[in-house]
């Protein structure tokens, strides 16, 4: 349980930050923020997950209204057949139709990370992925990163990380593409989960109907990012 102290430390951050940006800077900003309001151009959309340690504008020095940054744990879009045959529809979802359909932003890219809780949890729990669980990230987990654990455990059986995996699609196969994971067994098996999600996050992207419209018009390009965070790469 958090401390009283450790709550006021916490809060006195987050203001004391605000008035540095305030003074120092809000005043470079301002042009920017001028350009910004007469018209916006969107360049992209990056998903990216909410671990303090990923400052996804700093990564890719964005400016005011340049990128657009979804963040969640995991960096993991729903598939689009979860908000079709279910009432609620999802951040992740919206934030897509506001960026790509709204403002047509031509390139998507998932950005994931060595060392990722919500990874390093699935994959404590990557056999239990059909039990129902209490815990709402527990939960999360379980129903969207069920495609990432089949994949995961098609690497696992195999145990050769210099034979590419496929990542095929069940309707398109068009879209079927191949990736090394960790061909030099460089990193723990949670991050080579984690490797395996951030690809994955492809094929659900590939799932929308409206981001497929613009990528058969060659309007869209969807990436996959990942990076060691303990030392940039």
């Amino acid at each position: 349980m958090a401390s009283a102290f450790t709550v006021r430390k916490g809060m006195t951050r987050i203001l004391e930050g605000i008035m540095k940006y305030r003074h120092a800077l809000r005043p470079s900003l301002l042009e920017e923020f001028k350009k910004v309001a007469l018209g916006p151009s969107p360049e992209g959309l990056l998903l990216t997950c909410v671990d303090t340690r990923v400052v996804a504008s700093r990564l890719t020095q964005a400016v005011p209204g340049q990128l657009f940054f979804v963040r969640n744990p995991g960096n993991i879009v729903p598939p689009y057949e979860y908000y079709n045959n279910n009432s609620l529809v999802g951040g992740e979802c919206a934030a897509l139709e506001l960026a790509c359909s709204r403002n047509n932003v031509p390139v998507i890219a998932v950005f994931g990370h060595s060392d990722c809780k919500a990874m390093n949890l699935l994959y404590r729990i990557r056999n239990e992925i059909s039990t129902p669980s209490n815990s709402p990230l527990e939960q999360w987990l379980k129903v969207h990163a069920r495609g990432t654990v089949e994949q995961f455990k098609k690497l696992e059986s195999s145990g050769d990380y210099k034979r590419k995996l496929i990542f095929a699609s069940a309707q398109h196969h068009e879209d079927d593409f191949e990736a090394y994971i960790d061909p030099n067994d460089e990193f723990k098996h949670s991050d080579k989960l984690s490797q395996v999600n951030t690809l994955e996050q492809l094929r659900h992207f590939l799932s929308y109907p409206f981001l497929r419209e613009r990528l058969n018009r060659k309007e869209l390009q969807v990436h996959a990012l990942w990076t060691d965070i303990y030392n940039g790469e």
